[in-house]
């Protein structure tokens, strides 16, 4: 296989030859850490607290120790797929992680094993996430890199439809141990047979020495200061969306029905944001995407609809993730991508590991949700005054 694809390319025809590319990274990070992993996680809040009498903060520190998982982990795996190919990575994943949720299920009333166990099932997941899935797509595309990891990422986007819709039903009816279950059955009946079926990953044509450092550079060190804001927020305005329409008085299965629409939005956005990332300049591109969890926090302060706030936060959720892997990809080294990349996800990991908690935290300390809201929305304008700022792209390494 080429190692890149040629300039000349048009992106339709990058597409056209690397379309099987995009479709398993796109499943393999739907069943992962990034995708069903993360957008079940406040199914879970409401039951555990009354089994258990746990706090909102308490039981939503369990999404601390699954991003603290992925902040370990992504560097790692990126750099060794920078040298050595995703596959065998991500094949060893998909075994782990189902085995791992097994184990999740068996824990009883104590925090710390509870946590403990979210922290090995996230690093069970290292090889799911896109520290090395876009990798692989972003070496295959140059023209249309920005659709294609926008395609790749709605398997995630996905994720966040089916799994309030299917598994909010299943954990109200026989509880959140069968839930986790379920997550087992699909990682492992999805995740092992793409993973079988994927290459070991391609290679960018650099002296294997020179492959998988993390470059720091200004531009670098911004992009992941973005992304660890981001993480912080757009987490916890995620995690606790259900929970907050629940003290409103909505019902909890109709307010898992309404986190759906974050899945709708983030399919939507991924492609779309990938499309406008191959024609305009992406920072502009994303300062306009990201002005969506801004309103969607004045909407949830004024107790205002809670579709359309779920369609914003949907929004935002599918320009991140997108916009950090291309950045990466224009202001970094493709020899350096898997590492690099790695970084900054892991800090984008690192922020969603401690935006939950703090947001629960001060819904328990002030009793309602107006001060997260009001922080929430303060913090976004600052991030986008950091995207505004970045300038150029790197000359291509090409």
């Amino acid at each position: 296989m080429s190692t890149l694809a040629s300039p000349s390319l048009t992106a339709r025809s990058e597409l056209a030859a690397g379309w099987p590319t995009v479709l398993a990274a796109a499943l393999a990070i739907g069943v992962g850490m990034m995708g069903v992993g993360f957008y079940s996680l406040g199914l879970f809040v409401t039951p555990l607290q009354a089994e258990f009498g746990w706090t909102r903060a308490e039981v939503s520190g369990a999404a601390t120790f699954q991003q603290l998982g992925i902040f370990l982990s992504a560097p790692v795996v990126g750099r060794l797929a920078d040298r050595f190919g995703n596959r065998t990575i991500a094949i060893a994943s998909y075994l782990a992680t189902p085995l791992a949720l097994v184990a999740l299920a068996e824990t009883g009333p104590s925090l710390t094993k509870w946590y403990g166990l979210w922290l090995l099932v996230s690093l069970a997941g290292c090889g799911t996430t896109p520290a090395i899935w876009a990798r692989v797509v972003s070496l295959r595309f140059d023209a249309g890199r920005g659709f294609a990891l926008g395609l790749m990422l709605t398997g995630s986007g996905m994720a966040a439809i089916l799994a309030p819709a299917l598994l909010g039903p299943v954990i109200a009816v026989q509880g959140w141990r069968t839930g986790l279950h379920a997550i087992a059955i699909v990682i492992a009946v999805i995740g092992i047979p793409v993973s079988l079926l994927t290459g070991r990953g391609e290679r960018v044509a650099a002296d294997k020495r020179e492959r998988g450092s993390i470059e720091i550079t200004r531009k670098t060190l911004q992009i992941a200061l973005i992304g660890f804001l981001l993480g912080v927020i757009v987490a916890a305005l995620i995690v606790h969306l259900v929970p907050m329409l629940v003290d409103r008085g909505v019902p909890p299965a109709q307010a898992a029905g309404v986190a759906a629409f974050i899945g709708i939005a983030v399919v939507f956005a991924r492609a779309f944001v990938g499309w406008l990332f191959d024609r305009f300049h992406a920072p502009r591109v994303a300062v306009l995407f990201l002005t969506s969890p801004v309103i969607a926090c004045v909407i949830l302060w004024l107790d205002g609809p809670a579709i359309p706030a779920a369609l914003l936060l949907g929004l935002a959720a599918g320009a991140e993730v997108d916009m950090l892997a291309y950045f990466t990809s224009r202001y970094a080294a493709l020899e350096n991508y898997g590492a690099t990349y790695g970084a900054i996800l892991g800090l984008f990991s690192l922020g969603a590991a401690f935006g939950p908690p703090l947001f629960g935290w001060m819904v328990d300390a002030t009793g309602n949700s107006d001060l997260a809201l009001a922080c929430s929305g303060v913090a976004l304008i600052g991030v986008l005054v950091l995207i505004g700022t970045l300038g150029a792209y790197r000359t291509s390494s090409r």
